[in-house]
């Protein structure tokens, strides 16, 4: 049995039906005694030229060791699936088990896109917070000015009223 190393371009408007496939190639290689060594949903990614008018597609990277039957059996099932954008198999010396560069660095792009959104939101959220306080203590310096306007009217008030009692008084 040989090592293949198999990259697949899948349509991205299917990407929700790739487990299913995904699966169904795992039991095939596996039915006729082979092995899948590795397995890797890379995620949607932007294609370098359009093909068939898309711009971007999911990627899937399958190691796997079988024999050359179940290999074209395989390849046949790539070329007769509608889904499948684009596909490649190159025969590898040794199984690959370890990460691939590109689901690592796709990993690093995902975590710190997530990271600079859960700081967007931070921001976003503080922002608030600060918008509330400064309503509160502009709402604090208006009332505090309506009750000294209150405190002033009564006092001209009882000013007047004083006034008016000393001139009776005369």
């Amino acid at each position: 049995m040989r090592h293949y190393e198999v990259v697949l371009l899948v349509h991205p408007a299917q990407s929700d039906q790739l487990s299913g496939m995904l699966k169904r190639y795992q039991d095939l290689v596996e039915k006729n005694n082979g092995k899948v060594h590795r397995l890797e949903d890379i995620g949607r990614l932007r294609l370098a030229y359009n093909i068939q008018d898309m711009h971007k597609a999911h990627y899937v990277l399958i190691n796997i060791e079988c024999d050359n039957q179940t290999l074209s059996e395989i390849e046949s099932s790539f070329k007769f699936n509608d889904s499948i954008i684009r596909h490649l198999i190159v025969r590898m010396n040794k199984a690959e088990t370890e990460p691939s560069i590109l689901f690592s660095e796709n990993n690093k792009q995902e975590k710190e896109k997530n990271e600079k959104d859960k700081k967007a939101v931070k921001r976003k959220n503080e922002s608030q917070l600060i918008e509330k306080v400064a309503e509160a203590k502009k709402d604090q310096v208006m009332e505090s000015k309506s009750e000294s306007d209150l405190v002033e009217t009564e006092r001209e008030g009882s000013e007047e009223q004083n006034k008016d009692v000393l001139d009776e008084k005369e």
